[in-house]
């Protein structure tokens, strides 16, 4: 080697591991303002601080899998108040000083070519992105907040840029880690991500389901719930949830298809069952769209690589011919719904598992065993007629047991004389199963549902008169199949139940009229930039509450609160709503309290309003994030002047209802201005239960806006753009919304028709980018930072990566 040019490779070396130093130093260094400023306490902090560092330090990569699962649960910001720099910022820390750490001492060996590269359009768009970013964003307010903490308190304040910002910069920080990772370990790196992608749609469905299981029960489809799970983000409403969902669901989808171990499925198929449930129980129209598009890419994508990696293939004219047959099925399907409710619905599935089961039999069964089968099917429908009569919900035992012998029969191993027997004996089972199914829907709509029972019922079993035509057309019941049929009735089923649900089906009946409110709101959104240079860069990253504050009509201001700091006392300033207010309306400034409190409670607290007498409301409620479920709550007139009252209240606890079993109710004390277009502040809240036990933290607010949160549980639309594209116009000008769209476009059509669409990834990627681009038509959803990082990530991934071998369904 060339001594010159051995020296040149060896100061290139140090520079790139003292950048890494650097950048893990510098992490440390922030890790350690978390701890020291958490509102729980140093140690709290520390603790905290220090458990996420040992995850990261698990094995090389691991931020790869802890990211991505622990940011839609890792924050606290709902009980510490703490909006600006979080927990999930500590996550984010943590692994960029655990990953900068390892690369400065042990460098990854990096090979020529690989799974990733970047070229220049890739760093073109990068660098245009971020200039947007740094001209928008206003950073000056990042001095201040040591003398204002004010700053802290709220999305109106000029921090909020910093708050917003911080996402897009967190992406850009783990682009190095990303590609040295898939280029120096490709396959582990690969299943990593795909692990932490599948451990963070787990953990925010269990999130989501601990809310439904607590406050509206699992079952109830009715009532006017919207589940937020753990993000604190949607106080103000948005789409948070949706766009995580949109983000993960292809990728269960994705890892679903791609399973060839029978041990897995079981497990994948429960994780994608979860979120599906999840997903319908959001009962979001953006996400229901968003969802179709992602899965449709996602499986699309699958099966050109499976097809390219000789797989099975299947024509398009075989797809349309199924497609054109599930259409009436469908619709056959929600008569049976509509009238045998969840059980006939249910049993009809069954029959159409069943029927997909047994098609190998049927094809090749001689005429004279089906007579057979007939006729035993004839007597089994006999006994279940019976027992439908004169045992008590007998009708379900005989489904039952009918799927039990039909089970039983297809798992027999017959030789000889007996193979035709057994297949009669299953044929007969299935037709006893088809009659039960048709029973369970009468005896479920007390007589009503026979018609769509015995049409839906003739409909799925029409594919056994097919392959009994054209044996050679008939398919094998395969792992890969069975996935296959398991995907698509869940999914009919979904939309029959959708579309025929009370509450979600009132969704949809209000699309058009929604939709005249969503295009009066984004031509509203579309005026807010009013110079040359605020259409060119914006009015400034986190500004468009602030900016619609003062340009919206005034029956729409829902309301604001800021920490106001007077001569050394910081109190509490809440701005009325200026709309006819409803109880769901109100603007509430609250704090989380012990679901086990003792009522009464003894309420007391300093208030004066300033521009007429002001109405002040206090409640504590059962409640998560947005919807109050049982109160206990008054109003309060405040007397206009600048002197303050102290105001006292005790609270009855009747209404409040329980704790909760071993699932607690979140319990919620709030605040609110209720007088119309008054300004009313509040100091020195005290609350005690009936056993002395203090409840409330930094009631005077010398700690600002410690432990204090802030929602509008129905009136969201003066903190959203509802458009992404249209977000970032507002926010960051025509170079904001251009940078964004084209390397939205970049992303999307490489992992689609580019040179990452045969890499491994590229179906779940495409999917999670079609996903959420479709629910971003319809909300700005880059108004949570955790979720603006694993957006840029994906689209990062889409940029970077590059066709390689196949790595494995286990992936």
């Amino acid at each position: 080697m060339n001594p010159g040019k051995r020296v040149a490779a060896t100061g290139q070396g140090l520079a790139v591991r003292s950048a890494w130093g650097g950048l893990a130093m510098a992490a440390l260094v922030a890790l350690g303002l978390f701890a020291v400023t958490h509102p729980l306490g140093l140690l709290v902090g520390l603790a905290f601080a220090l458990v996420l560092l040992a995850l990261m330090s698990v094995r090389r990569d691991a931020w790869l899998v802890f990211v991505p699962a622990l940011l839609p649960v890792a924050d606290l910001a709902g009980w510490t108040g703490a909006i600006h720099f979080t927990e999930s910022d500590a996550l984010v820390l943590s692994a960029l000083a655990v990953g900068g750490l390892r690369e400065a001492t042990k460098p990854s060996v990096l090979p020529r070519g690989g799974v990733w590269r970047f070229g220049v359009v890739q760093y073109a768009l990068l660098g245009l992105m971020s200039i947007s970013y740094a001209l928008s964003t206003a950073w000056q307010p990042l001095l201040a907040v040591a003398s204002d903490p004010g700053l802290l308190a709220g999305y109106s304040t000029p921090l909020n840029g910093l708050r917003l910002t911080k996402g897009f910069v967190w992406a850009l920080l783990f682009l190095p880690l990303l590609a040295f990772a898939l280029r120096a370990r490709p396959e582990q790196a690969t299943r990593a991500l795909v692990a932490g992608m599948l451990l963070g749609l787990v953990l925010v469905s269990l999130a989501a389901v601990w809310e439904r299981m607590v406050f509206t029960g699992l079952t109830d489809f009715a009532s006017d719930y919207r589940t937020t799970a753990l993000f604190w983000e949607m106080n103000v409403g948005g789409a948070t949830l949706d766009g995580w969902l949109a983000l993960t669901v292809p990728f269960a989808l994705w890892a679903v298809l791609q399973v060839r171990d029978r041990a897995q499925l079981p497990l994948l198929l429960a994780v994608l069952l979860l979120a599906g449930y999840v997903c319908f129980t959001t009962f979001s129209r953006g996400l229901y769209l968003g969802l179709a598009f992602g899965a449709v890419v996602t499986a699309l994508q699958t099966a050109r690589h499976t097809a390219q990696h000789g797989g099975a293939r299947v024509s398009v004219l075989v797809m349309l011919a199924w497609g054109a047959f599930l259409l009436p099925v469908g619709w056959l399907l929600a008569g049976v719904f509509q009238t045998g409710g969840y059980r006939g619905l249910g049993a009809m599935l069954g029959v159409a598992l069943a029927v997909f089961a047994v098609a190998p039999v049927v094809a090749s069964l001689p005429r004279r065993s089906l007579g057979h089968a007939a006729l035993i099917a004839l007597l089994g429908v006999t006994v279940s007629v019976a027992a439908m009569w004169w045992i008590p919900k007998g009708v379900y035992l005989a489904y039952g047991l009918s799927g039990v012998c039909l089970l039983w029969m297809l798992r027999a191993e017959p030789v000889g004389r007996l193979l035709a027997l057994a297949g009669g004996l299953a044929v007969a089972c299935l037709l006893w199963l088809v009659a039960n199914a048709v029973l369970v829907t009468l005896y479920w709509s007390e007589g009503q549902g026979l018609w769509p029972a015995l049409l839906a019922a003739g409909a799925l079993l029409l594919p056994l008169g097919m392959v009994r035509g054209r044996p050679a057309a008939c398919w094998r019941p395969t792992v890969q199949a069975w996935v296959v049929v398991l995907l698509v009735l869940g999914c009919l089923a979904t939309v029959v139940v959708t579309f025929n649900s009370y509450y979600a089906s009132k969704r949809f009946e209000t699309v058009s009229e929604d939709l005249v409110g969503r295009l009066k709101h984004w031509a509203l959104s579309a005026s807010l930039p009013q110079s040359a240079e605020e259409q060119w860069l914006g009015v400034g990253v986190g500004q468009f509450a602030e900016r619609y504050f003062w340009r919206v009509p005034d029956g729409m201001y829902p309301g604001s609160h800021h920490i106001v700091d007077e001569g050394g006392n910081r109190f509490l300033r809440m701005g009325g709503p200026r709309h006819t207010l409803g109880f769901g309306e109100l603007y509430r400034a609250s704090q989380r309290v012990s679901p086990g409190l003792a009522a009464p409670l003894m309420l007391s607290l300093r208030a004066r309003a300033l521009n007429g007498d002001g109405r002040l409301h206090v409640e504590v409620c059962r409640k998560h994030l947005l919807y109050t479920h049982e109160c206990t709550g008054e109003d309060l007139k405040v007397p206009v002047g600048p002197d303050w009252h102290r105001l006292d209240l005790a609270l009855d606890g009747e209404r409040l209802g329980g704790r909760g079993s071993w699932l607690p109710r979140m319990t919620v004390f709030s605040v609110a201005n209720a007088g119309r277009g008054r300004v009313v502040e509040v100091d020195d809240i005290s609350m005690f239960d009936a056993q002395g036990l203090s409840l409330l933290d930094n009631g005077d607010f010398s700690a600002a806006s410690n432990f204090w949160f802030f929602s509008s549980d129905r009136h969201h639309l003066p903190w959203h753009a509802k458009n992404l594209w249209l977000h970032y116009l507002v926010e960051q000008g025509v170079l904001g919304a251009v940078a964004f769209s084209l390397l939205c476009l970049a992303a999307f059509y490489r992992v689609t028709v580019g040179q990452a669409s045969m890499h491994v990834l590229a179906p779940p990627v495409a999917g999670a980018l079609a996903g959420f681009f479709a629910v971003g038509a319809f909300d700005s959803l880059l108004d949570a930072p955790r979720l603006t990082l694993l957006a840029f990530l994906m689209m990062f991934l889409a940029l970077g990566l590059r066709r390689a071998r196949h790595i494995g369904p286990s992936t």
